[in-house]
């Protein structure tokens, strides 16, 4: 352990303006986090961000765990896209650990700092143990972004209530995707699995500014109210 004490000058002279990744909501150097129903696509807002962030000369690295791209187009040359995936049948690997595997590899060997994580509910779901965890899962990838100074954006299904609550308080952003289906035909870039209308190569600046605005938390109360009406109409039912 080596301590490096700066002296104040020199410490608030080597300050650096703060770089905004995406519009004013994700920091460079920031963990933020995408959270939705899981009946949002919330790829079709994740990719496109990743593409533009990309686009402007910065490696951006997609680690994709959530499913086919095939239907999705990107411009970028600093766009690189990883899926985890097992070496055999006899692979005892989790699947949590091949995404560290993945991340910590890039940011030895190569100069990207800056990754997407699609999604950390998929990457649970896929792993056991402690890493079956969302929370967990989320706590490694913190611990590994402020150790290597990272900046990540973390895609996330909601579940149920506490899982939600820790993953939003691991996250220096949060902003949860709660559009209509009006608004989802309007901006056709975020779509309900059954909405034949998305249309995959349009652009994520083309989304309404609010589909992205950071949730309150009398919002997050609001929602939660809302879900649970919804839970007890469709049990009711």
């Amino acid at each position: 352990m080596t301590y490096n004490f700066v002296p104040s000058k020199r410490f608030f002279s080597d300050i650096k303006t703060s770089v905004y990744l995406f519009k004013d909501i994700w920091k460079e150097g920031t963990t933020a986090l995408v959270h939705s129903p899981r009946a949002v696509n919330k790829t079709s807002f994740a990719l496109p961000i990743a593409d533009e962030i990309a686009s402007k000369g910065r490696d951006v690295l997609y680690i994709n765990a959530e499913q086919n791209l095939a239907n999705y187009n990107t411009n970028s040359d600093n766009l690189y896209i990883f899926t985890p995936e097992f070496e055999s049948i006899d692979d005892k690997t989790d699947y949590a650990d091949l995404v560290f595997q993945a991340i910590e590899h890039a940011v030895r060997t190569t100069s990207i700092r800056t990754f997407v994580i699609d999604s950390v509910s998929r990457i649970a779901a896929l792993s056991f143990g402690r890493n079956a965890s969302q929370s967990y899962i989320m706590k490694r990838l913190v611990a590994l972004q402020v150790k290597c100074k990272l900046s990540l954006l973390v895609l996330a299904d909601e579940t149920t209530k506490s899982s939600t609550n820790a993953l939003i308080a691991l996250a220096a952003t949060e902003f949860g995707l709660q559009p209509s289906e009006e608004s989802i035909k309007k901006s056709g870039n975020c779509k309900l699995d059954n909405n034949p209308e998305f249309d995959s190569s349009q652009s994520v600046t083309d989304t309404p500014r609010e589909a992205f605005q950071p949730l309150t938390r009398q919002q997050r109360r609001a929602l939660a109210r809302q879900r649970a009406k919804s839970t007890k109409a469709y049990v009711n039912s």
